[in-house]
């Protein structure tokens, strides 16, 4: 019964996380309420403050459903692929859903909102600091090491720092620009990212 309450729970906030990224968006942080918040998903605005910090903490669960993605796929990267071959790969043997592309689209909306907006900020590296700790596991298998070698947890921080960089590159020329980013373009931004972070420690393949 406690799960099904937690995930009831979990959706809950992943609605109001959703209506929260679309209402920001479109009046802008400043011009959005708590009260604004409630009314588009249909709570009331003490359930938002029951379930949020702040007004700017309610993007947090569409931008961890992105870290988890990522995370999942992390986990499934085998030796011999680079991890640009590797994201290739798995997205087009699981492709995204239509919500969760929608959830794509306005995590890097709020990623290019942040920079000049200091609170959504705070959220935005919050759920960073989590991808990074969720990656350390992932880097201390690349690399042979273990989990608390101070190099994997460099790694770490600078793959998650350098994919925030990419985010809000690509984010800022797709959603302000209106540039059209190919797939291959993207992965090619990673692979670059994810190797000049770690000056070539990871990214490519790895023996066996």
């Amino acid at each position: 019964m406690r799960d099904t309450a937690n995930d009831k729970q979990a959706h809950a906030r992943l609605e109001v996380s959703r209506h929260a990224c679309a209402l920001f968006w479109e009046r802008g942080v400043s011009g959005t309420s708590g009260d604004d918040i409630a009314a588009a998903a249909g709570l009331s605005t003490r359930t938002i403050w029951r379930y949020f910090r702040t007004k700017e903490s309610c993007v947090e669960p569409v931008l961890e459903g992105s870290a988890r993605r990522f995370i999942a796929l992390a986990n499934r990267w085998p030796d011999e692929l680079s991890l640009a071959e590797h994201m290739a790969a798995y997205t087009a043997a699981n492709p995204l859903t239509e919500q969760e592309v929608a959830d794509e689209v306005s995590g890097l909306r709020i990623a290019t909102m942040s920079a000049t907006e200091p609170a959504l900020r705070t959220a935005y590296l919050m759920v960073h600091d989590k991808m990074e700790r969720g990656f350390i596991p992932v880097v201390a298998r690349r690399l042979r090491l273990p989990e608390d070698d101070l190099t994997v947890r460099l790694c770490a921080a600078a793959v998650t720092g350098a994919f925030r960089v990419v985010d809000e590159d690509v984010g800022r020329r797709a959603i302000v620009d209106k540039e059209k980013i190919t797939q291959q373009e993207a992965l090619a931004l990673v692979d670059r990212a994810i190797r000049d972070a770690t000056n070539g420690r990871l990214g490519g393949p790895v023996a066996p």
